[in-house]
C-alpha cells in the first residue's frame, strides 16, 4: 500500500496503456485508474488531495 505524502491516505494506482478485462473491472471498482496510452510522469493518484504522484 502506497500512502499520499501530503495527507497519508492510500493512493490509487494509475495504469497506462490498453487495459485487459481484469484491469477494466478494477477501474470500475475504483481500485485503479486507467490513464492515457503512453507512459506518463505519474503512477499514483490521491483522491483526497486531487493530485498525481510518481514513485
Amino acid at each position: 500500500m502506497t500512502l499520499c505524502p501530503k495527507c497519508k491516505k492510500e493512493l490509487i494506482k494509475v495504469f497506462h496503456g490498453a487495459p485487459d478485462d481484469e484491469l477494466a473491472i478494477e477501474s470500475l471498482n475504483n481500485e485503479i485508474i486507467i490513464g492515457n496510452c503512453c507512459e506518463s510522469t505519474y503512477n499514483y493518484y490521491c483522491e483526497y488531495c486531487d493530485e498525481f504522484f510518481k514513485f
